[in-house]
């Protein structure tokens, strides 16, 4: 009995720990049929759980639903077709209400007309296609949607880069339009729950630091619009990602001195953080400030640079995370490509307080490499619970053994096991292996991080990679 009841607690202490591990429940083998898996997108959810991807090969698009056990139900190719039955130009495929649309344009001597087609749950292309907007041949076009609305952007190329903002919701005619001119290069957009639109762009490297960015409103009733610009006169902002967390409007990225010149790829020296209380510009605060010495000494000291080429020159910023306390993460990737192979070595992450002061950096040291032509299987899946940061990628390094403890490998015998990474709020890294991943070398499959697709803080659909074959799964934190 005594023994027992031994035996009870120590299951009990157990459980707990056992189901802090992130597992993912994969699908059934799907024939990879020469397919380049890194052309493989996950474009939305549809009904049931169901999802669908959108894959590319030469220039040939293929549109393809899986059901809620991640098996593929079908596949159709994109050959969007104008009002008159011939051939229009592909522009986009996006989910509305979780039904698929295609977005196709037809070019006339002075104009481009923007038309949308439903396709339905069995892979058929709907006979109705509806004309959207009209505008100038050179217009590119983005989208972003949220549930039932759709924020479509027209922007002309030619000076003074004239832009026609549309917002749709439950019908093709759109609910405002407004027409502004649109400094620089669009690069994210965002759209809350009520239909605000938030457009960051980007201007030319020669563009004085000042407004290295812009930040563009359009009101979700009206489409009134307003902007700001970001930047400094001592700090030049490099990159910036846009984010909506907690009703606020973030928009935080790294910097190089005023003087450099941004398309010279200037090594970064600080961040900045524009924090715009529920999406009002006149309720801002912002910080620049320099990255922290004793961090960035311990970083290169740890990462030499064998060809003095500066490794954080190759950081691409990715994403904003909420922390609790309205606290925020940024992340960002040390990414480069040389002689045919791709090299993702590092993580940084900045976490900022409230009002954008930098609470610390840290970086998440890895080495992932590989040949161009395979799969990428680096990168990383983020998230975050409470105040803690959790990270996904596969280790090209280590192995690890039944205690957790690294042991080093030879390139050749490296399992490539996904890692879990958690950082506490005082920057503390904790590593452990996911032994139920059912992923490694000797399955001789492997989980594919930049694929991933977040549903939620807690659940992304993965992909990973075998021979000759590919699955996707449900990865629960």
């Amino acid at each position: 009995m005594v023994k027992f009841l031994r035996i009870l607690v120590l299951l009990l202490c157990t459980l707990p720990v056992l189901g802090q591990e992130p597992t993912i429940n994969w699908g059934p083998e799907i024939p990879q049929q020469n397919r380049n898996l890194n052309q493989l997108q996950i474009i939305g959810t549809g009904v049931s759980n169901s999802f669908y991807t959108r894959y590319t090969q030469n220039g040939r698009i293929t549109l393809e639903r899986y059901n809620g056990n991640s098996q593929r139900i079908w596949a159709v190719a994109i050959a969007p077709l104008g009002p008159d039955g011939n051939r229009a130009t592909f522009e986009d495929l996006l989910l509305l209400n979780h039904q698929v649309y295609l977005l196709s344009s037809v070019e006339e001597k002075y104009k481009k007309n923007v038309y949308i087609q439903q396709i339905d749950l069995n892979g058929n292309y709907m006979p109705e296609i509806h004309l959207l907007v009209t505008t100038t041949p050179d217009a590119k076009l983005y989208t972003k949607t949220m549930d039932s609305r759709l924020i479509l952007i027209l922007q002309q190329q030619a000076e003074p880069q004239q832009t026609i903002v549309s917002s749709y919701q439950g019908s093709f005619n759109p609910r405002w339009q407004e027409a502004i001119p649109v400094k620089g290069e669009i690069r994210e957009i965002e759209v809350t729950d009520v239909g605000t639109a938030y457009i960051l762009t980007q201007l030319p490297a020669t563009n004085s630091p000042e407004a290295a960015f812009y930040l563009y409103r359009f009101e979700g009733r009206n489409g009134k619009s307003d902007m700001q610009a970001i930047g400094s006169t001592a700090q030049r902002p490099l990159q910036a990602k846009l984010g909506i967390l907690k009703n606020d409007v973030i928009v935080a990225g790294i910097t190089a001195p005023a003087p450099f010149v941004a398309s010279l790829n200037p090594e970064l020296v600080g961040t900045f953080f524009y924090r715009i209380s529920r999406g009002h510009f006149r309720r801002s605060a912002l910080n620049y400030t320099l990255i922290d010495s004793t961090f960035l000494h311990n970083y290169k000291a740890n990462k030499p640079d064998l060809d003095h080429s500066q490794r954080l020159r190759y950081l691409q910023l990715q994403q904003l995370l909420p922390l609790t306390g309205n606290r925020t993460a940024l992340l960002g990737e040390v990414y480069t490509s040389e002689a045919r192979q791709f090299h993702t070595d590092d993580i940084l992450i900045t976490i900022f307080a409230e009002n954008g002061t930098p609470l610390f950096t840290t970086s998440v040291n890895k080495h992932q490499a590989g040949p161009a032509t395979q799969v990428r299987l680096g990168s990383y899946i983020a998230t975050t619970e409470g105040d803690t940061i959790k990270l996904i990628y596969l280790d090209f390094e280590y192995n690890y053994n039944e205690q957790g403890e690294i042991e080093t490998a030879s390139p050749s015998a490296v399992l490539k096991t996904p890692v879990l990474v958690t950082i506490t709020p005082d920057g503390k890294q904790k590593v452990r292996p996911l032994r139920n991943s059912q992923t490694g070398r000797h399955q001789d499959f492997y989980l594919v991080p930049v694929a991933a697709y977040k549903l939620d803080r807690q659940e992304f659909i993965v992909l990973g990679s075998g021979k000759d074959y590919y699955k996707f799964g449900r990865l629960k934190f």
